[in-house]
This record gives structure tokens, sequence and C-alpha cells, in this order.
């Protein structure tokens, strides 16, 4: 018994022994584990704090002033193109004369001369005159007296008549010559003029005043009217205008023709297809409409039909 109790109690203190080192063990790999958990966390560490140097030193290459090399920006041309030696050139102020619609107003041009003054034409050189050994003469112009401007057309006629006789007469020519060969038109006027020269007198005819008619012989009056024959008449028999259907109101406002058709959505309201005819009775104000159709009466969005013709 005392031998049995010895061996348990060895037994027991192995096992105690074993346990204890196994703790102890135990221990010495947890220190060892939190060693090595320290030291990656340090080796962390330091590569974010590595990163964090790099990224603030490329920041700060980014932030730094960098100065360009001083380069020449505006590239002077070869040569220069040659620049047309200046010169004055004189004014033409007759190069737009006949360009444009302007109207030129003769009135204020007679007034301002005083008389009408008409060039002479040289007469051409005839077989005839050259016989005669001497050169023609030209005639002076011929100083009119002012027109009045009732008798313009009359003094018209005499001038072209003198005007005629003095041609005829420096020429030497016949009247029957001058007829066959129409003389040549007037010279251009002379740059030192300042206006233009009036035109013939020909032109400045008035149109011929229309003959005076006969006044009209007195007209009997007229017969007097009958106001009994003025009477209105008889109104049209009944029955004679178009018929009405029978479903059609006696009074209605309004009679319309619908573009849509319509589904009643209450026992109140229409049912219409598009192109029913529907006399309005009454209306309202939120838009609806109340009115009679040949389907009955009801309700109607007033959006929904247009005006009949």
């Amino acid at each position: 018994m005392a031998f049995t109790t010895q061996a348990l109690a060895s037994v027991a203190y192995q096992v105690g022994n074993l346990a204890g080192h196994t703790l102890h063990m135990l221990d010495l790999q947890a220190s060892a584990l939190r060693q090595v958990e320290a030291r990656v966390s340090t080796l962390g560490q330091m590569v974010n704090m590595h990163m964090e140097k790099v990224a603030r030193r490329e920041i700060g290459t980014l932030a730094t002033v960098q100065r360009l090399p001083p380069s020449q920006k505006i590239i002077a041309p070869e040569s220069l193109p040659p620049l047309t030696p200046y010169y004055r050139r004189p004014l033409n102020f007759g190069c737009l004369d006949d360009i444009g619609h302007g109207v030129k107003d003769l009135s204020t041009q007679l007034s301002r001369t005083g008389t009408l003054s008409r060039k002479s034409i040289k007469a051409p050189a005839t077989p005839g005159s050259a016989t005669l050994g001497r050169a023609p003469r030209i005639p002076e112009p011929v100083q009119l007296p002012v027109v009045p401007d009732g008798k313009l057309s009359a003094a018209s006629s005499a001038s072209s008549l003198a005007s005629a006789g003095s041609a005829e007469g420096v020429g030497g020519v016949s009247t029957t010559q001058e007829q066959a060969v129409p003389p040549p038109p007037p010279p251009p006027p002379a740059a030192s003029e300042g206006f233009l020269p009036p035109p013939p007198l020909g032109e400045l005819c008035l149109p011929p005043t229309a003959p005076e008619l006969p006044m009209p012989l007195d007209l009997p009056p007229p017969p007097p009217l009958d106001v009994g024959d003025l009477g209105l008449p008889p109104p049209p028999p009944p029955g004679f205008g178009p018929e009405e259907p029978s479903w059609v109101p006696d009074a209605y406002l309004e009679k319309v023709v619908t573009l849509y058709p319509y589904t009643r959505q209450k026992d109140n309201e229409l049912s219409f297809s598009e192109g029913t005819v529907i006399c309005i009775t009454r209306r309202y104000s939120d838009g609806w409409c109340e009115g009679v159709c040949s389907e009955g009466s009801g309700f109607f969005p007033g959006n929904y039909v247009e005006p009949s013709c």
C-alpha cells in the first residue's frame, strides 16, 4: 500500500513538472510572438515614414519655381518688304457724276441763273458751204427773257423757231437740208462749269390742255318714289329654313363639334365620338360645359370641342 502511494506520488510529481515546463514554454512562445509583432509594426511605420518623405520630396519638386532658359520670343523678319514712296494723287471729282439715281432739280437751277441759256450748235460743213471760200462763223448764244409759268409753252415754240432761223442763216443751208441731216448732240459741259446746262425749251413744254368739254344739258328730275312700294316683304312660311333635328333644344348658347372621342367617367357625363355635334346650354368657370347631343344630355370637357361653322 505504501509502495503504491509512493508510486502515484512520483507520477503526479512528474506530471506537475511537465505541466509547469509546458506552461513556461507557452509563455516564451507568446513573448517571442509579441516581439515579432513589434518588429513588424516598427517596419511598417518605417515604410510609411519613408513613403511620406518621398511624397513630400516630390511635392517640393513640383512646388519649386522652375526657371525657363531665356529665349528670343519675337523673330524679326529677314527682309522687310519695300515700301511704296508717297506721291500726291490729284482728286477727280467728276468720276462719280454718272453713278447713282439722283434727280436733277431744274427749278432751282432756273431760279439761280435767272435766264434760259442755250449753247449754240455748230452745223456740219456741207459741200455747198465749202465753195464759199470762208469758214462758217459760230453764232452767239441767244439770250431769252424769263418766261412766266402760264406762258411757258408759247415762249418755247417761239424760241424754237428763232433758233432754227439763226442756224439756217449762218450755215447757208436750206430748210430741206436741215430736215434731212439731224444736228449733232450738244457738246459735253466744260469742267469749269459748276452746274449742268438746262435742256432745250422743247423738253420744257407743258402737256397740251384738254379741250373744254361742253356743259351737260339739264336732265329732267327723276320721278317721285312711291313709298307704298317699299313695304317689307312678307316673312317666310314656317318650315322654309333648314330643319333642325328633334334633339336640338329651343334655346342654347352655341353649337360645337367634337375634336376627340370621350368616354364618360360619371353617370351625368356625355360619351361621344369624333365629329359629334353638341348644343351647349351652359358653361362653367372650370372649363366644363353642359350640353345636348343625339345621345343625350350631360357634362363634357370644353377643350374637346370647337365651334361649328
